[in-house]
């Protein structure tokens, strides 16, 4: 038999179980948000040196305009950005591609697989665009590519008919 004080117990017991099961449910949304990822800046850096026709280097600050293109030689660029970047007095300068815009690089430009190839030209009088360079991933986003996929296949490659 249950004496009153020891149901008085079990009943306190109850309610601080359920209490804490209700202040768990209500912190995990944001525990959950707080775990979630957030996607990285679409941004690509990009280290190069600016040169002149003669070959001279070009330093200080300079105006350059990047374009990614689906082949090495030739086409229509998929994509155009112009920046100032600041180069040494080798030529030598640093940018990060996509910084002009909020919304950073597009991904569909990489989303075929494809290969993708910047060129890269000083918009000074009489400059040319300089040898394309071919662009290509770190180890790491080989590994995120699959991310995406359960085994290497896609989702919808699960979804019955």
């Amino acid at each position: 038999m249950m004496r009153q004080r020891d149901g008085v117990w079990v009943l306190v017991c109850l309610l601080s179980s359920f209490c804490a099961m209700q202040v768990r449910a209500q912190e995990a949304p944001a525990q959950e948000a707080a775990t979630q990822v957030a996607p990285g800046p679409r941004l690509i850096q990009f280290g190069g040196v600016l040169q002149d026709r003669l070959g001279k280097p070009l330093s200080g600050v300079q105006g350059v305009t990047f374009a990614l293109y689906k082949d090495q030689t030739g086409g229509a660029p998929l994509w155009i950005e112009s920046q100032n970047v600041t180069a040494d007095e080798g030529g030598r300068f640093g940018a990060l591609l996509g910084a002009t815009t909020s919304e950073g690089a597009p991904l569909e430009l990489f989303a075929s697989g494809e290969s993708r190839w910047l060129g890269v030209q000083a918009q000074s009088p009489g400059e040319a665009e300089q040898a394309r360079v071919l662009l290509v991933s770190v180890p790491y986003a080989l590994k995120a590519a699959d991310a995406e996929t359960l085994g290497g296949k896609p989702l919808s490659a699960f979804v019955l008919a």
